[in-house]
């Protein structure tokens, strides 16, 4: 299982482009160790939404 952290500013930004990312009404977020991205599914590629918390491997 996989969570995912949203800080205001990513939820603002998802909202932001919702209408350009949505397929039916749906956004899909993507979650890689380096962050969330939300795929474009026009251009097949995608736009970084950011990383709410530093890992704790980063942090040390």
């Amino acid at each position: 299982m996989a969570t995912a952290e949203f800080s205001r500013d990513m939820v603002e930004t998802m909202l932001t482009y919702f209408d350009q990312y949505a397929e039916d009404g749906v956004l899909t977020i993507e979650v890689t160790q380096w962050g969330l991205w939300l795929p474009n599914p026009e251009t097949a590629g995608r736009q970084f939404l950011g990383l709410a918390r530093l890992p704790e491997y980063v942090k040390q």
